[in-house]
């Protein structure tokens, strides 16, 4: 069988360097930047470049930038480097000396070192199928298209730096440099389509874990709410219609009872039927409970009272009160009931 000869040097390069478990992936990456862009040379070098180790050799992979516009072709050298962490990290990308001042002087993505830095490189994501190092040269050209004085030449020149973000198909000519024809087009289109797939599963996910802790903190909460919604509940259920108040004999009641004591509530509230005055004496149960306890509370404060008297006192008032507001819930939800 037939080898493939660029496989062959991309074995050879790759014996020179030490990219461990990834250079697997190392291999199948380059491989496919070669054969889409085949003005590059791949070879291995040492380097000095801040944040890279002098001592093993990377993959260097040198050339040129092919730039259209036109139907002129302008040849911007540059080169890449694998770092030794590649895929996990991005790649460095940076331009030879002899590259136009011209066209990079009002350029924000070159640094004053000659690399070539832009948000996609800075947003890398480990081993994701959308960094890849051609998607990394498409990126690179569409911000030298898209900075001056280039962008001057292209018809709607006043597209922003903001579309550099969109991840779309890169211009037919600029395929057509890359060399591979139409196979190389469709694995890249499906590259792409990945990406955006990816981006969407992150929103998602960054959904379901906001909703996630929504759920959790209603579920810490949820004795909080039920207690709440059964006092809003048990509110609006007096004040409609369980308690039935004669505001005319309730008037004359104040005014020939002004200035004296009143003895009897139950003289002025009156309950409309038995479910009512049921839970309106369950209800003043849990009240007078809650006030009971509020007085011994006071009292152990005091020191009135002794620790063994205090607890006695507590528990027996709150399992008075627990019993009356089971009761009472259960008439609710029953009267609830039947009404619907």
């Amino acid at each position: 069988m037939q080898k493939d000869p660029i496989q062959e040097h991309i074995d050879s390069i790759l014996s020179q360097c030490d990219y461990g478990v990834q250079r697997a992936n190392v291999a199948t990456q380059c491989k496919n930047f070669l054969q889409q862009y085949p003005q590059f040379e791949m070879t291995a070098n040492q380097f000095t470049y801040a944040g890279m180790s002098g001592g093993t050799p990377l993959v260097y992979l040198k050339g040129a930038m092919i730039l259209t516009i036109d139907n002129t072709q302008h040849e911007v050298p540059m080169h890449f480097v694998l770092p030794s962490g590649f895929p996990s990290i991005a790649p460095k990308a940076f331009l030879t000396n002899q590259v136009d001042e011209e066209i990079i002087k009002d350029n924000p993505y070159v640094l004053k070192n000659m690399e070539i830095l832009n948000q996609y490189m800075n947003n890398w994501k480990s081993n994701h199928p959308s960094y890849t190092l051609n998607i990394t040269y498409y990126y690179i050209y569409q911000s030298f298209m898209l900075c001056p004085p280039l962008n001057s030449s292209i018809t709607h020149a006043n597209s922003n730096l903001e579309e550099e973000k969109k991840v779309e198909e890169p211009p037919r000519q600029h395929q057509a440099n890359g060399g591979d024809g139409e196979e190389g087009d469709k694995e890249f289109k499906k590259i792409l389509l990945l990406s955006k797939i990816q981006e969407k599963i992150d929103k998602m996910s960054k959904l379901v874990k906001k909703f996630s802790v929504i759920s959790v903190t209603l579920s810490q909460n949820a004795d909080i709410i039920a207690a709440a919604s059964d006092k809003v509940c048990t509110k609006n259920a007096l004040l409609e219609s369980w308690i039935n108040i004669d505001l005319d004999e309730l008037s004359q009641f104040i005014e020939n009872n002004q200035g004296k004591d009143i003895n009897d509530i139950d003289e002025i509230v009156k309950p409309e039927d038995d479910v009512s005055k049921s839970m309106l004496e369950l209800l003043a149960d849990e009240t007078a409970c809650e006030e009971a306890m509020e007085v011994v509370r006071s009292k152990f404060r005091k020191k009135k009272i002794t620790i063994d008297e205090y607890l006695e006192s507590v528990r027996t008032l709150a399992n008075h009160q627990f019993m009356s507001m089971s009761k009472r819930r259960k008439i609710m939800s029953t009267v609830s009931a039947l009404k619907r």
